[in-house]
Order: C-alpha cells, then structure tokens, then sequence
C-alpha cells in the first residue's frame, strides 16, 4: 500500500490548498473483469444534467493552479476536465478496462483528477515536484 505522496514544499506556493493521496489497487487480473457499464453512463448523464454542482468552479481553480505552474491548461487541461469536456462534446466516454473506467466514473461524479500508475515500476514513494524539463518519460 501507497503511503502519503511526497509532495515537494513548493507546491504549497503555487497550490496552497493542494492535497493528494495515493490508493494501491491490484489489477493484474483487470482485463478479465467487468464493471456494469451503466456506471459510466450514469456519471456522464450526471455531467450532461450539469452536475455534480461545483464542478465547473473547482475545475477552474485547477486550470489557476496550472496556469501558475507555467501550464496553457487550454491546452493542457487537467485530466478531470479534459473527461468533462469529453463528455459535454461527445455526451459519453468509451470503456477501456475496469480499472480505468473506475477511475474515469470517479473523476467525473467527483470533478477531481484521477489517474493510475504501474506501482510496481515505482520505487520509493510516489513524489510530486516541480518539473524541471529534464525528466525521462516511459509511456
């Protein structure tokens, strides 16, 4: 299990109000599962009806926060509201695996980013800084 992420001090500055948590999920076996497939239709109808109500204010404190970061969040939107702008255009979102689309159905009932990684890549504790443009990225 995840402990608390690192979260580098000067986030703080730039996201006062900034808070993370990591959850560790087992899914090896995530390809042969299922979810009812009315969960994401559900939270897409509840982002279609307008909801959930903060929605739209919460994603624009996220889009300040990115801008402060140095980030064009139109052009790098967070991933809660790249989903939603998704869904606004095409009124639902393509099922991937259980995981993901858990994932996916949280972020859009909540408003609030959600992503997975490989834990079994990490080593140490998930951290969270400032990029420095110098980072390697395995896809």
């Amino acid at each position: 299990m995840f402990e608390n992420p690192v979260i580098d001090g000067r986030i703080q500055n730039i996201a006062p109000g900034f808070r993370a948590m990591s959850v560790q999920v087992d899914a090896k076996s995530a390809g042969e599962g299922h979810i009812d497939p009315r969960l994401l239709a559900a939270t897409c109808d509840c982002v279609l009806a307008g909801g959930p109500a903060w929605a739209e204010a919460h994603l624009a404190s996220w889009s300040d926060a990115y801008v402060r970061f140095g980030a064009k969040p139109n052009r790098t939107p967070s991933s809660a509201q790249a989903l939603r702008k998704r869904v606004l255009k095409d009124a639902t979102i393509p099922a991937i695996n259980p995981i993901v689309d858990l994932y996916n159905a949280v972020s859009l009932k909540y408003a609030i980013p959600v992503g997975g990684e490989n834990y079994d890549a990490y080593v140490g504790r998930p951290r969270l800084t400032i990029a420095d443009g110098t980072e390697s990225l395995t896809p």
